[in-house]
């Protein structure tokens, strides 16, 4: 039996390069703004550390040297109107975030539309895909919900005491055992949370989104009907993740290497001016609003413009994966096909 995967890889670079070459700038830039507004449409975790399991000091016969560290009430002093800034900003970025996230959730369909139809049209596409992707982008948005509720509630039940010890005003000792036990413990929990997140959103953008589209249905609809494609080929499913895992990682590499000497140019003028205002600030001696806010919209600034520069060296790699995806949802089942007329004959085609 022939494996879809192992075929689908030519195919998929051909597709990309006639769609690219010739060159064409407008196209070009037009895809570099979906990838750029897809590159923000995950989110990621934050932890904290801590632990309730008893101090390795007490242990008897410990003959480790124990370095504890205390953090009492008060001990941190933070102007009440740069607290004030921090939240804001924090509010900002994450009401930013949330749009762009709403906005990625539409252009998957315009992106996908767009591969399809070799032409990429975003101001038409997002009032033709709204309704899907606001769709998708409450699928998104719940599967987030859930992680984030299990590792929030997998943090408090491992480290109740030293939370509500600090909340109550009292001080909060934590040993190096701890520290390294509550790393250890943070990161399991992360993986065991973050990992089939993960899974659900990458195979919900690659596979579920081309069904959405062809079979017009919702996220939940078309998760079924793929589930119910993959059941009875599940070989040829198990290929793609594999061929796809190893695709990635190669990109990723090969994308990695060029993006991180794009990154040391870019970073350059930035760094230059963020030592102007850092010497600026440690020759005044206090920290300021205006301090923390141009500090902001430095970083801020800086990351926009990588994440640019990452767009445009992502168009291709992105176009490739993405149809390599819709190739391979093409042929597990007809009807999931939006590729049409480009879409390459396949030799196991007569025996299917």
């Amino acid at each position: 039996m022939a494996l879809y995967a192992t075929e689908r890889i030519d195919d998929a670079v051909s597709l990309t390069r006639s769609l690219l070459f010739p060159f064409d700038g407008g196209l070009w830039a037009r895809l570099a703004v979906v990838v750029f507004v897809l590159g923000f449409g995950s989110g990621g975790n934050v932890t904290s550390l801590g632990s309730n399991t008893p101090s390795a000091g007490s242990s008897a016969g410990s003959t480790a040297p124990v370095t504890d560290v205390t953090v009492e009430p008060g001990s941190v002093s933070i102007a009440s109107e740069v607290v004030a800034v921090l939240v804001a900003i924090a509010v900002v970025l994450g009401l930013a975030w949330l749009v762009l996230a709403w906005l990625g959730a539409i252009l998957e369909f315009v992106f996908v539309e767009g591969l399809s139809n070799r032409s990429v049209a975003i101001r038409r596409g997002l009032g033709r895909h709204w309704g899907r992707g606001l769709r998708l982008f409450g699928f998104r948005l719940a599967v987030l919900a859930v992680s984030l509720a299990l590792f929030g509630a997998a943090t408090l039940a491992l480290f109740w005491d030293p939370i509500t010890t600090a909340l109550g005003g009292g001080s909060v000792t934590i040993s190096d055992a701890q520290i390294f036990v509550g790393i250890a413990t943070l990161l399991f929990v992360g993986a065991l949370v973050g990992l089939p997140a993960i899974a659900v959103h990458w195979l919900t953008t690659q596979l579920v989104v081309p069904v959405m589209l062809a079979r017009d249905s919702g996220v939940l609809s078309a998760w079924r009907e793929l589930l119910a494609a993959v059941r009875t080929q599940w070989k040829q499913f198990g290929a793609y993740l594999l061929v796809a895992i190893g695709l990635r990682i190669a990109t990723t590499v090969a994308v990695g290497i060029v993006l991180a000497i794009v990154g040391v140019v870019l970073a350059i003028p930035f760094l230059i001016v963020g030592l102007l205002v850092g010497l600026g600030a440690i020759a005044g001696g206090t920290v300021t609003v205006p301090l923390v806010v141009g500090v902001a919209l430095l970083a801020v600034a800086f990351v926009l413009v990588l994440a640019l520069a990452s767009a445009v060296v992502h168009v291709p790699i992105e176009s490739f994966h993405r149809y390599f995806a819709l190739l391979i949802v093409g042929d597990f089942e007809s009807d999931f096909d939006v590729l049409g007329e480009i879409r390459p004959s396949l030799a196991t085609d007569t025996e299917r």
